[in-house]
């Protein structure tokens, strides 16, 4: 596969200080930045994070053993940013975003749209709304289904 591959991955961590630290430098001392990084649920002493980064399949898989061997990490599930089953939502500001090729408009209020959908369904519409002038922009990745 492609050095450039794109990568989804969710990290179930402790909640505890020195945490995203650690994961930071996990992937920084191998070369790797984040294209997207979202702080998903902290709850019952656990946090939920997705990081969205390139890298080839055999880096992605040293970064996934790396992040597992951390005393703070609970869980790290690896998938292809493309994968259907990794879904994301987005608030659009400035402009009205309708349902179409797998995204669904959820609400619209006070102009604000807020969508759903697979990441690379809803990163279109976003891309999208961004050429027809959307002021501001906030996309989060969510955990696959399944």
């Amino acid at each position: 596969m492609a050095v450039d591959e794109r990568w989804v991955v969710f990290v179930r961590v402790a909640d505890r200080s020195g945490t995203l630290t650690a994961l930071s430098e996990c992937f920084s001392t191998r070369g790797v930045s984040f294209e997207a990084f979202s702080t998903l649920d902290v709850h019952g002493g656990e946090g939920h994070m997705a990081i969205t980064f390139r890298a080839s399949r055999r880096l992605a898989e040293v970064l996934v053993r790396t992040l597992g061997r951390f005393t703070a990490v609970r869980g790290v599930r690896l998938e292809r940013a493309g994968d259907p089953r990794v879904r994301a939502t987005a608030a659009v500001e400035g402009v009205e975003v309708t349902s179409a090729d797998g995204v669904v408009t959820l609400s619209v209020w006070s102009g604000v749209t807020l969508l759903a959908g697979s990441l690379d369904a809803v990163e279109r519409a976003v891309d999208t709304a961004r050429g027809a002038g959307a002021t501001a922009v906030s996309l989060t990745v969510l955990p696959p289904l399944g």
